[in-house]
C-alpha cells in the first residue's frame, strides 16, 4: 500500500507485539493513522512509541477483543476523532495444544473465545462504520495454516482458525454489494511470540512448535507485505509461505491424505522428543 495525500485510518487488534505490531508499523510508515489496540495497554503504547519515532501517527487503546461492549466503546470514541474507518485488522489471537479430555477445557474455550469471538465482535461492531466509508473499506482477518490443516492436539486452535476462514468467506459475499473487501490471511509458521504466550498441556508441544518456527524463512514483515498486496488486489485468500500454499492446494484434492500426513508428522515428532528425553 502506497502513500497518498489523503490520510487513511486503520484499526489493528493485537497490535502490541508480533504480527499486529508489524502491521501497525508498516501502515504508519505508509501514511496511515493507526489505532493500535491490545489487551495489554503497555504493549500497545510500546508499538505506538515505535511508530511515532519513525514519523507515523496513531494512538494506543486497551481492548479485550472478546468484550462486545468494549468494542462499542472504542468505536464510539474513534468516531469522535476519525472522519471514517478504512481498514479493520482482526489479528489478536492465542494458541493452545493438548489432548481432548486431558488438557484443561477452559484453555480450549479461551482459544475459541479470543480467536473466533474476537473476530465476530470486531466485525459486528465496525462493519456498519465501514459501510459508511464505502466504497473502498476493507476487513482483514488473520487465520492460520491450521485453519486448513488439522493437527492432532490442536483441536481448539484449528477449529477457531477454520471458523475464521469460513466466516471470512461468508462475509466476503455479504459485503461485496457494498464494495467492501474482505481478505483472510493464512500464514504458516513464522517467528512470533504466539508460542511463548500459548497454552500447552505438555512441554513437547511447545518445543515442537518452536522448532517449526525456527526452521521457517517467513517473517512477520513478509506476511505484512504479501497480505497488504493481496488487499490491494482485493483477494479473498492469501496463503503465506511455500509449504502453506502447497498444503492448501493438496488439501483441496486429497483431504484425507493431508489429514493423515499431519497425524503422521505429529507422531514422528512426539516419538523424537520422547526418545530425546
Amino acid at each position: 500500500m502506497h502513500k497518498n495525500r489523503q490520510t487513511r485510518y486503520a484499526l489493528v487488534t493485537g497490535g502490541g507485539s508480533g504480527l499486529g505490531r508489524a502491521f501497525s508499523l508498516h501502515l504508519a510508515s505508509q501514511g496511515w493513522y493507526v489505532a493500535v489496540t491490545d489487551l495489554k495497554l503497555s504493549a500497545a503504547k510500546e508499538t505506538l512509541n515505535l511508530l511515532t519515532r519513525q514519523g507515523g501517527q496513531g494512538h494506543a487503546e486497551k481492548l479485550d477483543v472478546t468484550d462486545s461492549l468494549a468494542w462499542q466503546d472504542l468505536r464510539d470514541k474513534l468516531q469522535t476523532q476519525w472522519p471514517q474507518l478504512h481498514l479493520l485488522i482482526n489479528n489478536a489471537g492465542i494458541c493452545s495444544a493438548g489432548k481432548v479430555g486431558v488438557a484443561p477445557f477452559e484453555d480450549s474455550l479461551k482459544v475459541l473465545d479470543t480467536n473466533l469471538r474476537g473476530v465476530l465482535c470486531g466485525c459486528h461492531t465496525m462493519v456498519p462504520w465501514l459501510k459508511e466509508t464505502a466504497p473502498g473499506g476493507h476487513v482483514l482477518n488473520i487465520a492460520s495454516l491450521f485453519g486448513i490443516i488439522s493437527a492432532p492436539t490442536m483441536t481448539a486452535y484449528c477449529a477457531s482458525k477454520a471458523a475464521v476462514v469460513a466466516f471470512s468467506e461468508s462475509l466476503h459475499g455479504e459485503l461485496a454489494p457494498h464494495q467492501i473487501g474482505v481478505t483472510v490471511a493464512v500464514p504458516g509458521f513464522f517467528p512470533t511470540n504466539l508460542i511463548q504466550h500459548g497454552h500447552f498441556d505438555e512441554a513437547p508441544y511447545r518445543e515442537i512448535a518452536s522448532e517449526y518456527m525456527a526452521r521457517t524463512n517467513l517473517t512477520a514483515e513478509e506476511v505484512v507485505r504479501q497480505t497488504l498486496k493481496a488487499i490491494e488486489k482485493k483477494q479473498l485468500y492469501v496463503a503465506l509461505g511455500k509449504k502453506t500454499r502447497w498444503y492448501w492446494r493438496f488439501k483441496r484434492f486429497f483431504p484425507t491424505s493431508v489429514t493423515r500426513l499431519a497425524a503422521y508428522r505429529y507422531r514422528r515428532q512426539m516419538l523424537k522428543h520422547s526418545t530425546n528425553d
